[in-house]
């Protein structure tokens, strides 16, 4: 753009898009007058480039009329469809809504005492499945190495079969086998690490770091009433 059209957008249609915004733009989600500011004045920005370009004599009301008329309409300079669920224009026209997590559920739809929001319906309380696929590869390696006697008392374990079923099938006594398992356990902490119960029975990350933010959050309020 020259440093004509520079001026009459910064000095003529500027002020008319700040003034007209806030009272003929309904705002949608989180969008508020100085962020539509921001985004009409690049809209205007390019009707005025492409109008110049084309030959045409354009009047600073021209362009802030028709950068209104897409603003209402729900275009924005990032986006003018109807296909993005986040888009503006998506929601103006009701093809979508967006609702927060932390929506309260109403009190009909709930089974418990405690108060529930959209996010604890919809979260997982199970790890994250990259942690869960890499504990599963070293299982496997570690598998690998295990000799007779640690692989059946590892069966053993996991078909929840007696020590002492295994101590008369090999036909050796009920302190030996536990030997075995106890060299198994030992085995296990050392290849897996010796926080590896305490890493598969704790709560997700992202959950614990939810929990902080409404612990935060709480705190605040009560010192505000207090």
């Amino acid at each position: 753009m020259s440093s004509h059209a520079d001026t009459v957008l910064i000095d003529e249609i500027g002020p008319r898009l700040r003034h007209m915004i806030p009272h003929q733009v309904s705002f949608v989600g989180a969008e508020d007058a100085e962020e539509l500011l921001q985004d009409a004045t690049l809209m205007a920005a390019r009707l005025l480039a492409r109008a110049r370009a084309n030959g045409k004599q354009v009047t600073p009301g021209n362009i802030a009329y028709y950068t209104m008329l897409h603003l209402r309409c729900g275009r924005r300079s990032h986006s003018a469809g109807r296909s993005d669920v986040m888009g503006t224009r998506t929601q103006i026209v009701g093809n979508s809504r967006v609702t927060s997590l932390a929506a309260p559920i109403p009190a009909e739809e709930q089974s418990l005492d405690d108060p529930m929001t959209l996010g604890d319906v919809l979260a997982s309380d199970a790890e994250d499945p990259s942690e869960t696929a890499a504990r599963n590869l070293d299982w496997q390696a570690l598998v690998a190495t295990l000799d007779e006697k640690a692989l059946a008392v590892l069966h053993c374990m996991a078909d929840d079969v007696r020590l002492q079923e295994l101590a008369t099938r090999h036909g050796v006594c009920r302190s030996t086998v536990q030997t075995w398992r106890n060299q198994l356990t030992e085995l296990v902490r050392t290849f897996m690490g010796a926080d590896v119960l305490r890493l598969i029975q704790r709560t997700p990350r992202w959950r614990e770091n939810l929990f902080a933010l409404r612990e935060q959050m709480a705190c605040r309020l009560d010192r505000r009433t207090a």
